[in-house]
């Protein structure tokens, strides 16, 4: 009955759309983005199956964030909150969902760490990923501060190395980061995960882009019918390694859609 509804649903679509090849700029991130894993990583095979089934090419080039953030005409891929005070765009569709997590390196603070409010923060150094705060004055003036890297790793080894105290990363990022480059080392490194982090990751269609809006649904129809299917799922597992995803990954993926969807509106 899917490949069927399937069908039916594709021959509707305008023929004019089909061999339209979508550029997508993103930023190194594994396991969600990444030109070093299959397929660019776990978002990457995702849009990659939805892109067969919504008969799109979708190509991905590898960039620094603050380069992708700047380019106000780009299509994009990652947290909307990042890009939309940058970029107009015609369609967003959340595509999975990340929670953000302090990693600290045990040797440095033997004590550990103990975060119960933003006060607790005043006292440490946060190496965080530019381009990735987006209200960083709103912090500073309450004694916070935070010292900003090009690229995830920079971050860890100067964590490693005691020029800061703590990274504010993605947490399945941060596992990645940790796994590469202290693969023997990595019990040494401590996540304190934050509540209520739950942010999207999302395909944004720029306002340039020619079809933006119909595209975009084709994108929101084949990554329905990938849910559907169950393939979704295990492309999740598959790259987490969770054996169960959260109970409520489905509401929280359409929570954001919805949070989205006025971006589709006339």
């Amino acid at each position: 009955m899917f490949k069927i509804n399937f069908i039916i649903w594709a021959l509707l679509i305008p023929l004019s759309c089909f061999g339209e090849v979508i550029e997508f700029g993103a930023n190194e991130s594994p396991p969600f983005w990444s030109k070093k894993m299959h397929a660019d990583g776990m978002c990457g095979e995702i849009l990659q199956e939805m892109s067969v089934l919504a008969a799109v090419e979708s190509n991905i080039s590898f960039k620094p964030l603050n380069r992708l953030i700047e380019d106000s005409q780009n299509n994009d891929l990652g947290n909307p909150s990042l890009y939309l005070q940058h970029s107009d765009f015609a369609s967003i569709i959340p595509i999975a969902v990340y929670r953000t997590a302090f990693y600290y390196y045990k040797p440095n603070h033997p004590s550990g760490i103990d975060l119960q409010s933003l006060a607790d923060l005043k006292q440490y150094k946060i190496g965080i990923l530019k381009g990735t705060l987006v209200d960083r004055l709103a912090f500073e003036q309450q004694g916070i501060h935070f010292e900003t890297s090009y690229k995830q790793q920079s971050i860890f080894k100067k964590l490693k190395l005691g020029r800061i105290d703590l990274a504010l990363v993605i947490d399945l990022v941060g596992q990645q980061t940790v796994h590469a480059l202290y693969p023997n080392l990595k019990d040494q490194f401590s996540a304190i995960e934050l509540a209520n982090s739950a942010s999207p990751i999302a395909i944004m269609l720029n306002e340039e882009q020619s079809n933006a809006k119909t595209i975009g649904a084709k994108y929101q129809q084949a990554l329905k019918a990938l849910i559907d299917e169950g393939r979704y799922q295990q492309i999740i597992k598959k790259h987490t390694g969770q054996i169960d995803l959260a109970s409520n990954w489905r509401e929280e993926l359409e929570r954001f859609s919805q949070l989205y969807n006025f971006v589709t509106e006339e």
